[in-house]
């Protein structure tokens, strides 16, 4: 190649660049009011407290105790949304499952249990 069509190359080659960045640049411009808007709403006292919830939510596992066929004598403990241990549970369908159940709902179990 001839240093001429280098050069032109080279030229052309930063013309592009400019070009891109030029686009980018006018781009966020243009879609920044927009990110500081949603920036200033995700940092109100509210919303935090929202996205807190639902990530304490979706961290916890389910309660799957099934307590008014269970312990229908101790209605209204459960912690739906607090899993804290398993408890083996036979099943004809599935055979040997793990049940999730929350710390009130296995004491009132092995409660049953105990008591015959």
């Amino acid at each position: 190649m001839s240093d001429r069509k280098e050069s032109e190359l080279a030229d052309r080659l930063a013309e592009v660049g400019r070009r891109v960045g030029l686009a980018m640049s006018d781009a966020l411009d243009r879609i920044r009011p927009a990110i500081t808007a949603v920036a200033e709403v995700a940092g109100r006292p509210e919303v935090r407290s929202v996205v807190e919830r639902a990530e304490k939510l979706l961290r916890h596992r389910p309660c799957l105790c099934f307590c008014a066929r269970v312990h229908p004598d101790d209605a209204g403990i459960c912690e739906p949304f607090d899993a804290v241990i398993t408890r083996p549970y036979s099943s004809d369908l599935f055979g040997e499952v793990d049940v999730p159940l929350c710390a009130p709902c296995a004491a009132a179990r092995a409660a049953r249990d105990f008591t015959g």
